[in-house]
C-alpha cells in the first residue's frame, strides 16, 4: 500500500512539473521564467561555484573582526558556540509559541481530493498518517534547498552546500513534526476539558521557571556584565554561553542543539558525527506524532473545506476572506451615514484586515515601546547595546517600507475581481483608487511610526549626543520623518496596484497558481519595478528638500531648515501620489477584466 501512495505522490509531482513546463510556451511566462532563473543564478548559484566555504569563511570572519575593531566593537572570535546557543534559544521560542498560540483542532492537512479518494480506500489509519507525514517531508526538502541558497553566503559558519541543505532539512522537519505533535496533544487536552488559558499559563510558567532556576544557579562571577562605552560584546556573549550551558536550561536546549548540529558542523567529520543524534530527535518526534494522531479525520475534513474556500477566494480575488466561518468583529470606527466615500473604503478594508490592525493595538504598542525604551535607557548595563538596537529597528523599517506592500494587500489587488461592480459606483476612478489605498497606507504608516518611536528612544542612548543635535532639532526631525512616511508608503503601494491594473493576467497568475520560475520571475519584475519607482520618486523630493534645508538653515537655523525641508518633500511626494492615483483611476475606468484574463 505504501508503494501505491508513493506512486501517487510521485505522479502528482510529475504532473505539476509538466504543467509548469507547458506554460512556458506562452511568451509572458517564458520571459518571467528567464528572469526568475537569472535571479537564482546570479544571486545564489554563482556563489556556490566560488571558492571553498572553509577558506572563504575564514577570510570573511577575519575581515568582519577587523572591520568591527575599526569602529570600536569587539566581537567573539569563535562564532560557532554562540550560533548554537542563539539557534537553540530561537527554536525554544518557536516551540513555546507552538504550545501557546494554536486554538484550532489538529489536522494533518489532507486535500479534498485526498479525502475523497484515500479515506474510503482500504488503507489503515496508521498508513494514512504515515502518508501525510512523509508527504510533508517533500516540502521540508524544498524549503531546505531554498534556505541553503541563502545560508551558502554565511561562510563564517563553515560547511558547504550539502551540509547546509541537510541541516536545514533537520530543522524544518523537526519544527513541522513538533508543531503537529503539539497540536494533537493540545487537541487531546481540549477534549479532556483543559481550557486554552490554563494551558498557556502552564507552558509560560514552565519556561519562566526554567529560566529563573538557571539564573539562580549562576555563580556570582557570572552576573550580567556591564558593557563599557567601547561596545565590547564579548562579555555579553560569554555570559550568554554560560547561561545556556547551565542546568536546567541546558537540559531543555539539548535536543534543539542536536537538531542544529548538522547545519553548524564546520567539517565533514563533525557533520557525520552529528547526523545520528539529529536523526534520533526527528525520529522520536515522528513516532510521537504517529501515536498522538487522534480524531484527525474530522479535523482534516474541516481543514480541507477551509483550504478549498481559500483557493476559491484566491481565484476570485477575495483572498482576505480566508475562512468559511467568520466571527463578528468590532468595527474599526463608527462609520457616518454621510461623508467622503474614501472613508467607507477604509472602513470596509480594515474589517477584512487582521483584527489587531486597529488604533487600540497601535496605542498599546506605542505605550509599551515608550515604557520599555525609557526603562532600558535607565539601565547602565545595557545602554551600550541600545544604539545597535536602534540601527536594527531602522533596518526593519526600511525592510517594511519595501516589502510591506506585498503583505498589506487590502486594496485594489483584493477587489480586482469585483472591478465590474466597483465601476457601477457613482464615483470617478481616482476616488475608488484612493479609497482602496487608504487601508494599506494606514497599516504601513502605523508600523513605520512605531519603528520611528523605537529608533528615537534607542539611537540616542548610551553614547554622548552630538553638540549640534539639540532636543529641539531632534524633535523637529522626528516630526518631519513621521509626516513624510504616509505619502512615502502611498508611493510604494502605487506600484503593486498599477501591476494589478495594467497586467491583470500576470497578477492573477502569480496569486492563484503555484510556484515555479515563471511566477518567481513575475514577482521579481514587480519588485524591481517597485524599487525603481521608489528611487525615481525620492530623487526629486530629496534634492528639493536638501536645497531648502541648506537655504533655510543658513537664514534661520537648523530647526527651521528641517521644517521647511519637510514641507518641500511633502509637497513633492503628495504631488506624485496625486498624479499616480489619477493615472490609476483612468486605467481603472478603462479596465475590462474578462478581456484581459482571456488574452
Amino acid at each position: 500500500m505504501l508503494n501505491a501512495l508513493f506512486y501517487l505522490r510521485l505522479t502528482s509531482f510529475k504532473n505539476w512539473f509538466v504543467s509548469r513546463v507547458r506554460r512556458l510556451r506562452q511568451p509572458k511566462y517564458l520571459l518571467s521564467a528567464i528572469v526568475g532563473i537569472a535571479y537564482f543564478y546570479f544571486f545564489f548559484f554563482r556563489a556556490i561555484e566560488g571558492p571553498p566555504a572553509s577558506r572563504e569563511g575564514a577570510a570573511s570572519a577575519s575581515q568582519a573582526l577587523a572591520a568591527a575593531g575599526a569602529v570600536g566593537v569587539s566581537l567573539p572570535v569563535d562564532w560557532l558556540p554562540l550560533a548554537a546557543a542563539l539557534g537553540a534559544l530561537a527554536l525554544l521560542f518557536f516551540a513555546t509559541c507552538m504550545w501557546t498560540i494554536p486554538t484550532e483542532r489538529a489536522a494533518l492537512g489532507f486535500s479534498e481530493a485526498e479525502i475523497a479518494f484515500l479515506f474510503p480506500a482500504p488503507i489503515t489509519r496508521r498508513g494514512l498518517v504515515h502518508f501525510r507525514l512523509l508527504s510533508t517531508q517533500f516540502r521540508s526538502l524544498a524549503g531546505a534547498a531554498i534556505m541553503m541558497l541563502f545560508s551558502q553566503r554565511w561562510t563564517f559558519l563553515g560547511g558547504n552546500a550539502l551540509t547546509h541543505a541537510v541541516g536545514w532539512w533537520f530543522v524544518f522537519s523537526g519544527l513541522n513534526l513538533h508543531l503537529s505533535g503539539a497540536r494533537f496533544t493540545l487537541t487531546r487536552l481540549a477534549d479532556l476539558g483543559v481550557p486554552p488559558w490554563r494551558r498557556r499559563l502552564l507552558v509560560l510558567a514552565f519556561v519562566a521557571a526554567i529560566v529563573a532556576a538557571t539564573l539562580a544557579r549562576l555563580p556570582a562571577a557570572a552576573a550580567f556584565p556591564l558593557l563599557p562605552a567601547s561596545t565590547d560584546l564579548r562579555p555579553f556573549t560569554d555570559w550568554l554561553l554560560v547561561v545556556t550551558g547551565t542546568a536546567p536550561l541546558s537540559w531543555v536546549l539539548w535536543p534543539f542543539q542536536l537538531v542544529l548540529a548538522p547545519f553548524l558542523a564546520p567539517d565533514a567529520r563533525s557533520f557525520l558525527l552529528a547526523l545520528a543524534p539529529a536523526a534520533a530527535v526527528v525520529t522520536l518526534h515522528y513516532l510521537w506524532v504517529v501515536r498522538s494522531a487522534v480524531a484527525f479525520e474530522d479535523a482534516s475534513v474541516a481543514h480541507a473545506q477551509k483550504r478549498a474556500t481559500r483557493l476559491a477566494a484566491l481565484r476570485s480575488g477575495q483572498a482576505r476572506i480566508g475562512s468559511a466561518v467568520t466571527k463578528p468583529r468590532r468595527p474599526p470606527f463608527a462609520l457616518a451615514t454621510t461623508g467622503a466615500p474614501e472613508i467607507a473604503f477604509l472602513w470596509k478594508n480594515l474589517l477584512s484586515a487582521w483584527p489587531y490592525f486597529n488604533w487600540r493595538v497601535f496605542l498599546g504598542c506605542a505605550a509599551v515601546i515608550a515604557f520599555a525604551g525609557l526603562w532600558l535607557r535607565a539601565q547602565p548595563a545595557i545602554q551600550a547595546l541600545l544604539p545597535a538596537a536602534g540601527v536594527m529597528v531602522l533596518a526593519f523599517a526600511g525592510y517594511a517600507l519595501i516589502v510591506g506592500p506585498q503583505f498589506a494587500r487590502q486594496d485594489l489587488r483584493g477587489d480586482l475581481a469585483n472591478s465590474d461592480i466597483l465601476k457601477t459606483y457613482p464615483l470617478p476612478g481616482w476616488r475608488i483608487v484612493l479609497g482602496q489605498l487608504l487601508t494599506p497606507v494606514a497599516i504601513l504608516t502605523g508600523i513605520l511610526w512605531l519603528s520611528l518611536l523605537a529608533a528615537v528612544l534607542t539611537l540616542t542612548a548610551g553614547t554622548p549626543a552630538a553638540p549640534w543635535l539639540t532636543p529641539g532639532l531632534s524633535l523637529a526631525a522626528t516630526i518631519g520623518l513621521a509626516l513624510i512616511m504616509p505619502p512615502l508608503a502611498a508611493v510604494q503601494l502605487l506600484v503593486p496596484n498599477a501591476a494589478a491594473l495594467y497586467f491583470p493576467g500576470w497578477f492573477h497568475t502569480s496569486r492563484t497558481r503555484g510556484g515555479g520560475p515563471e511566477v518567481i520571475g513575475q514577482r521579481m519584475i514587480f519588485f524591481f519595478a517597485q524599487l525603481v519607482t521608489m528611487a525615481a520618486a525620492l530623487a526629486p523630493a530629496a534634492l528639493l528638500g536638501l536645497a531648502f534645508l541648506a537655504l533655510a538653515q543658513w537664514l534661520a537655523g537648523p530647526i527651521v531648515g528641517v521644517m521647511v525641508a519637510t514641507n518641500a518633500v511633502l509637497i513633492v511626494l503628495v504631488a506624485e501620489v496625486a498624479g499616480g492615483v489619477w493615472l490609476l483611476g483612468r486605467r481603472f475606468e478603462q479596465l475590462d477584466l474578462s478581456a484581459e484574463l482571456r488574452s
